[in-house]
C-alpha cells in the first residue's frame, strides 16, 4: 500500500472545508475577486467623512515547484477619499497597491489538526495619486497567516504583514516601519449565513512618535452558489476604535460593505 503524502492530505483536507470556511480563510486555495467599501461616519479631529474602495484578486495557483506548494497571490488596489484637515472638505485619487505571494506549508497534517499556515513576500508600490493618498515609499517585508478550526462551524485565523521602507517618491516622505494584524474569528450557521469579527486591522508602527491603533468588528454575511463554479459573498461590517496611542480616545466608526465574487473551481 502506498503511503499518503503530506500533500495529498492537505489537498483531501482542503475538499472538506465548506465554502464559508474558504471564504473567510487567507490560506484557502479559492480564487476570488472582492470589492470592499469602507466608509468612515466620524474620524477623531476631522469633520469629514473618509472613504476607502478596495479592489482586489486572489488568485489561487496548485502546487508546483521544487517544494510542490500551494501558492496564493493576492494584489490589493484602492481608490481613497482623504480628509484636507480639520473641516469637511475632501480630496479623492488612487492609494497605493499591495501584494502578498503567500505560499501554504502542508505541515503539520491539516486533516489531522485542523491548522494550516502560510508564508510568503509582502509588498507595498507607492502608486498615490496625490501626496495624503499614500505613504510614498516603496515597502516590502513579510507575510504570514494561518487558519485554525477548533470546533465544527468555528473558524480562527489571521493575517500578519509587516513593512519597511527602502526608497521613496519624494524627500520630504518619512520612513515606514510597521506591521499590520488582522485578526478573524468566524461562526457558519445554516443556509451559508455566518456572523464574523474579521474586518478590523491593528497598525503598530515602529517609528518614534508613530502611532498604535486597535479596531474592533463585528458583521454579519451570507454566500449564495449561483452554479458549482461561481459563487457570491456579501457582508456588512461595522468598525470601531478600540485604542489610538498620541491621541484622545474618541468615537470612531466605521461600515464596511464587501461583494466578492468566489471560483471555487478555478486555479491556475
Amino acid at each position: 500500500m502506498l503511503a499518503t503524502t503530506p500533500f495529498a492530505q492537505a489537498a483531501s483536507f482542503a475538499e472538506t472545508e465548506t465554502l464559508t470556511e474558504k471564504a473567510n480563510d487567507p490560506t484557502a486555495s479559492l480564487t476570488q475577486i472582492q470589492i470592499k467599501n469602507a466608509y468612515t461616519l466620524s474620524e477623531y479631529g476631522t469633520n469629514a467623512q473618509e472613504n476607502s474602495l478596495l479592489m482586489r484578486g486572489i488568485l489561487a495557483v496548485r502546487p508546483h515547484g521544487p517544494l510542490d506548494l500551494e501558492q496564493i497571490i493576492r494584489p490589493t488596489f484602492q481608490i481613497v477619499t482623504r480628509s484636507l484637515g480639520k473641516g469637511s472638505a475632501t480630496r479623492t485619487g488612487f492609494g497605493d497597491t499591495q501584494l502578498f505571494d503567500l505560499f501554504v506549508v502542508p505541515w503539520p497534517d491539516s486533516s489531522q489538526t485542523h491548522f494550516r499556515w502560510g508564508i510568503g513576500p509582502y509588498l507595498v508600490f507607492p502608486t498615490a495619486s496625490w501626496h495624503g493618498g499614500g505613504q510614498g515609499a516603496w515597502q516590502i517585508g513579510p507575510a504570514l497567516a494561518f487558519r485554525y478550526r477548533p470546533i465544527p462551524n468555528l473558524l480562527l485565523s489571521a493575517l500578519l504583514q509587516q513593512s519597511t521602507s527602502y526608497a521613496y517618491t519624494s524627500e520630504n516622505r518619512s520612513a515606514v516601519s510597521a506591521i499590520t494584524i488582522q485578526p478573524m474569528v468566524t461562526y457558519e450557521f445554516a443556509r451559508q449565513w455566518y456572523v464574523t469579527s474579521s474586518e478590523a486591522t491593528w497598525t503598530i508602527n515602529f517609528r518614534h512618535r508613530t502611532s498604535t491603533t486597535i479596531p474592533l468588528s463585528a458583521g454579519i454575511g451570507r454566500i449564495w452558489r449561483l452554479d458549482d463554479g461561481l459563487a457570491i459573498n456579501c457582508s456588512l461590517s461595522g468598525e470601531w476604535m478600540l485604542y489610538r496611542q498620541f491621541a484622545p480616545q474618541e468615537e470612531q466608526f466605521a461600515l464596511k460593505l464587501q461583494l466578492t465574487l468566489l471560483f471555487p473551481k478555478l486555479e491556475l
